[in-house]
Parts: structure tokens; sequence; C-alpha cells
């Protein structure tokens, strides 16, 4: 399942990658960190259960000026090669 993708947040972008988990379920990479593949509140999310994913995410929304701070920070899709939302 591992997929390069840009995950494009408000306010800016950044490279990401879809991955499978340890424990087998869907999860997102960024940054180095792995999260778990929120999709049940949004389309596409990552959660912060750990204190490395909560200082990736802190880092996300402080570098792409995000201030809502609900508890799944939700993304968009973008293939990195068409450039195309899905």
């Amino acid at each position: 399942m591992d997929r390069d993708f840009v995950m494009v947040l408000p306010g800016g972008r950044v490279p990401a990658r879809f991955v499978t988990l340890e424990d087998g379920t869907p999860g997102v990479e960024v940054e180095g960190v792995s999260f778990p593949h929120v999709t049940d509140e949004v389309p596409n999310g990552i959660e912060g259960n750990s204190d490395e994913q909560r200082r990736v995410i802190d880092g996300l929304r402080q570098r792409f000026r995000i201030t809502s701070e609900p508890s799944v920070l939700a993304f968009d899709v973008e293939e990195p090669e068409t450039g195309e939302r899905q």
C-alpha cells in the first residue's frame, strides 16, 4: 500500500506517504513519523496519539498557521506527478 502523495493543508503542502502500520491498518507517514489514517470524521486525516505524533502535528499547525486544533488534522491528497487532488 505504500504510495507517495502530497499532503495538502490549509496554507501549505508537505510530502507524505500512505503506509501500512505494524498492526496491518492503513497509515500515513509524514516527516518520518507514522500516524493512523483517520477517515471516519473527515475524508483524510491524521491524529496524534503519541508525543512524537503530537509534536509533528503541532509543527505542521505552526508552520502553516492552522489555528483550529481539533484532535484530527484533516488534509487533501494530491498526487505528486499530476498535481491532481483526490
